[in-house]
């Protein structure tokens, strides 16, 4: 039960981690978007999907390596 408890832990940490990153790319890209060099919406919105999918992948990745781990505190 306990390495249940720190698998859920590393594995919270790494998503609010990843999701907080992205977040980040996201408020550069609106200053990208409403900067001087302008984006299409359709560009915006492709770069938008594209950070979203990476933090995703990094997410399901990170999960995937715990689950053959034996992680304990």
């Amino acid at each position: 039960m306990q390495e249940n408890k720190a698998k859920e832990f590393l594995r919270f940490q790494n998503k609010r981690k990843v999701i907080g990153l992205c977040k980040n790319f996201l408020v550069l890209l609106e200053d990208v978007k409403d900067g001087p060099n302008r984006l299409t919406d359709e560009q915006y919105q492709k770069l938008r999907k594209k950070i979203l999918d990476g933090g995703n992948d990094v997410i399901r990745e990170f999960d995937e390596y715990t689950d053959k781990l034996d992680i304990s505190f």
